[in-house]
């Protein structure tokens, strides 16, 4: 299973963060990795907040910089 496979669940992460991104409709790390930021902003239940945490999380999990490379 590569880190983009891993569902969101499986991570030790806020519930309520979970919450939102599956109102989103991302479930997996390969969801948001594939999302661009305006898409992702247009999404009901997006918030900066939120985001804030989501950079977070792929930080901790090696992603952000592949994530940030993927906005260009």
């Amino acid at each position: 299973m590569t880190s983009s496979d891993i569902s969101l669940t499986a991570l030790n992460i806020d519930t309520d963060f979970v919450k939102q991104a599956k109102g989103m409709g991302l479930e997996t790390l390969g969801d948001i990795m594939d999302m661009k930021l305006p898409d992702l902003r247009k999404k009901k239940g997006f918030n900066y907040i939120w985001y804030a945490t989501l950079l977070e999380i792929l930080e901790r999990q090696g992603l952000l910089d592949e994530f940030e490379r993927r906005q260009l």
